[in-house]
């Protein structure tokens, strides 16, 4: 069987057992010849290379070691004239005609794309082969300058690989674009370009407020990290999404009938209680079922209850989510026009003002109290949060809900000054809220619990998205976790840090916020595995049938040993 070096991630070699065993330096010295496949490297520069400037004694005999020890060991079939590792000039080149090279397939796919015209199938076929081929990043664990180039190298050319596939699919697949824009912008958050086909895509599917955040989050990222506003083509933009979303709001698209509302019966009740909590903060993951929750509430008590999204409460549109909260409370046009006023000319709301919109809180509160939900509400800024509290203060029979992901979500924001009589976490389903088999599929995951019956394709889709957004903030050590459980299934953490290569404590540092995410599950024995099936899918299908039979053959090596 023909050799194949894969260094798209962690760097290995397909059916070769003895690879993992090698030295690390004899690793590092098929790193570079890798890295630099298409280019002789002498002796001395690739000694620089691997040693830097702690070169040994005598670096050339050295380098012969190690080179015959990866031919012996890689290709032992292979007599010396004909191995891949090619003496040559006093050097050695790595020959891709006579091993498969997964970084040398990515650099032809985009020299293939580059020279087809732009939008052409052609062109984008090229493109999903890029993106199928990077499994990670190149060289994972390396930190020498050579890994580090070629890591920037395959990172840019993914990020243009996904732009411009999401381009080409926001016309007809605006999900699948959505999807490959959000991935562009989770691998680099500076390219603008990413950010302009996630608003047209979320706009594509009549998610104008979404459309909106991701504006928003653009505008954050450049503002926070490199002190620039977005260009004129973002800008513009945008624009024209303010006015479709004040002008001729957009109906969301309807898929199907909407799935039935499960659980949370004691969470309902206590938010419409009498008397009210005063100031409930609804805190949960990504997929935990704030926004469903809310909307739920305001089903069953829609003259009680008012909800409005935060998210895209800034410039003309700051008092858009207290607009919103209060139209179903009854308080009249007169109080919305005043809204209108402020919000036009970017102001808070004055004493006077507040006076009047408290007063219609307490008449709408006569019999029952009323509810203003918040959703996003971590990007309330300061004047929203004053207004709030005061109106929460004045009306005693109004209850304010927050709803954000994490409290460290607003640890350093304005809504941390709205103190809470009560934090409420949103935890997963139980099984006999969502039935046996949704309960399998989903991990009582409520987000999950809504596609859980869809096509395979949505489901595993909305249960990669979750799942990235619930390990954004972990090391990336974790998420490795969650690639061999779904590869292999339950395993013991010493079996995971065995096949992971990361130290014990790390190991349970990551399972430790892979439980409390609600991604992994603990079982006997110290074993853990994934709680949703559709996640496992999802993550099960980015490692190929050939890593995964390399991990079982690992696996049984530890086990007999």
């Amino acid at each position: 069987m023909r050799v194949r070096i894969r260094v798209l991630g962690r760097l290995a070699v397909d059916g070769v057992d003895r690879a993992d065993a090698l030295p690390r330096r004899a690793r590092q010295v098929l790193g570079v010849l890798a890295a630099r496949h298409d280019r002789l490297q002498t002796k001395d520069a690739l000694a620089d290379a691997v040693w830097g400037d702690d070169l040994p004694g005598n670096h050339a005999a050295a380098l012969e070691q190690y080179v015959s020890l990866l031919r012996r060991t890689l290709a032992p079939q292979a007599r010396p004239a004909g191995s891949f590792i090619v003496t040559r000039d006093g050097g050695y080149l790595l020959s891709t005609e006579r091993v498969g090279l997964d970084l040398a397939e990515l650099r032809a796919a985009v020299r293939q794309a580059d020279a087809l015209p732009p939008g052409s199938a052609d062109r984008l076929r090229p493109r999903e082969r890029i993106v199928d081929l990077a499994e990670g990043p190149a060289f994972e664990g390396e930190d020498g300058a050579w890994a580090q180039a070629v890591r920037q190298e395959v990172g840019e050319a993914v990020q243009a690989a996904l732009v411009e596939l999401a381009e080409s699919a926001v016309g007809t697949e605006p999900e699948r674009a959505l999807r490959l824009a959000r991935a562009a912008v989770d691998l680099d958050g500076y390219h603008e370009r990413s950010y302009r086909v996630a608003m047209r895509a979320a706009a594509a599917l009549g998610r104008l407020d979404e459309a909106l955040r991701w504006y928003e989050r653009c505008r954050r990222t450049l503002a926070d990290e490199l002190g620039i506003a977005p260009g004129a083509e973002t800008a513009r933009l945008h624009r024209e999404l303010i006015g479709l979303r004040v002008v001729r709001p957009v109906a969301p698209r309807v898929a199907g009938p909407a799935p039935a509302f499960a659980g949370r019966a004691a969470e309902l009740e206590l938010m419409l209680s009498d008397p009210p909590v005063p100031t409930l903060h609804l805190v949960g993951p990504p997929g935990a079922g704030k926004t469903a929750l809310l909307a739920e509430l305001a089903r069953r008590a829609p003259d009680r209850v008012g909800t409005g999204s935060a998210a895209v409460a800034v410039g003309p549109l700051r008092l858009a989510w207290l607009r919103s909260a209060l139209r179903p409370l009854n308080v009249g046009e007169p109080a919305l026009a005043l809204l209108d006023l402020a919000a036009a000319a970017r102001r808070p709301l004055t004493r006077p003002e507040l006076e009047d919109l408290a007063a219609r809180l307490e008449n709408a509160a006569a019999h029952l109290p009323v509810v203003l939900a918040v959703d996003d509400a971590q990007d309330l800024d300061a004047d929203s949060v004053a207004e709030l509290a005061w109106l929460r203060q004045r009306c005693p029979r109004l209850s304010v809900v927050a709803a954000y992901r994490y409290p460290r979500a607003i640890a350093d924001r304005p809504l941390a000054a709205l103190p809470a009589d009560l934090v409420l976490r949103l935890a997963p389903l139980a099984a006999d809220e969502v039935g046996a088999a949704g309960y399998e599929r989903s991990g009582g995951i409520a987000a999950l619990v809504a596609v859980a019956d869809r096509p395979g394709e949505v489901g595993r889709a909305v249960a990669m998205h979750i799942a990235r957004l619930r390990t954004a903030w972990m090391p990336p050590g974790a998420w490795e976790l969650l690639r061999l459980t779904a590869a292999l299934g339950s395993l013991r953490v010493e079996q995971l840090a065995v096949l992971s290569g990361q130290p014990l404590g790390e190991v349970l540092d990551h399972v430790d916020r892979l439980v409390h995410a609600h991604l992994l599950a603990e079982g006997p024995g110290g074993h853990v595995r994934h709680r949703s099936g559709l996640v496992r899918e999802a993550v099960a299908e980015q490692v190929s049938t050939a890593h995964t039979t390399h991990l079982r053959q690992r696996l049984g090596d530890f086990s007999a040993a």
